[in-house]
């Protein structure tokens, strides 16, 4: 029954002419081999906000507050995000202010499937450049993020302008709310001293 509703969908879609949204199609669990699972997230999580069309809505995008856009960054820095238009971008802050959660969150490579279903805000926060469209991924519920020496050395390693987009959603049960996003934040650029 599903392959037949699904194939009739496919018929009136081409049948009335009406192009349907643009969407990369279905995520699976190779597209977020990458992704650093922060504590509270899961893979079904990301794979949830990764299957959703983005909402343009500036009352909910996520904002990277600090560090500043265009920055140079001479060590390891805390990436601070808010929510909505009064949120505003401001100084790097080094991660020394937070030492202590450096090497206590490594998690990289850990997926937390099949737990405890997502609830809350979450944030995915993609660090690219020209030459490395998924340098870092990392899936928190946390509003500051601060990447370990190992992650922060790949960075670091990239030798090139690093873009961080940050994509926010909020979630129920393992779901999205009906008002849940996901709303994509404005682009930061950095880069990192050598």
């Amino acid at each position: 029954m599903v392959t037949l509703i699904g194939s009739w969908l496919m018929i009136a879609c081409s049948n009335g002419g009406v192009e349907p949204e643009t969407h990369p199609g279905p995520s699976n669990a190779a597209d977020v081999a990458d992704v650093i699972y922060e504590p509270g997230t899961t893979d079904e999580g990301v794979l949830t906000l990764l299957d959703a069309l983005p909402v343009s809505d500036p009352r909910n995008e996520p904002v990277v507050i600090a560090p500043s856009d265009q920055a140079t960054l001479a060590e390891r820095t805390v990436f601070t995000l808010a929510v909505g238009p009064s949120a505003s971008r401001g100084h790097a802050r080094p991660a020394a202010r937070i030492r202590w959660i450096g090497d206590f969150l490594t998690l990289e490579g850990v997926a937390h499937a099949h737990g405890a279903s997502m609830n809350g805000d979450a944030f995915l926060l993609v660090f690219s450049t020209k030459t490395h469209g998924k340098l870092l991924r990392v899936f928190t519920q946390e509003r500051a993020y601060a990447p370990t020496v190992s992650e922060w050395q790949r960075l670091a390693d990239a030798h090139e302008v690093v873009t961080l987009t940050v994509t926010r959603a909020t979630f129920e049960a393992g779901r999205l709310t009906e008002d849940g996003g996901p709303f994509v934040g404005k682009p930061l650029r950095f880069t990192i001293a050598s």
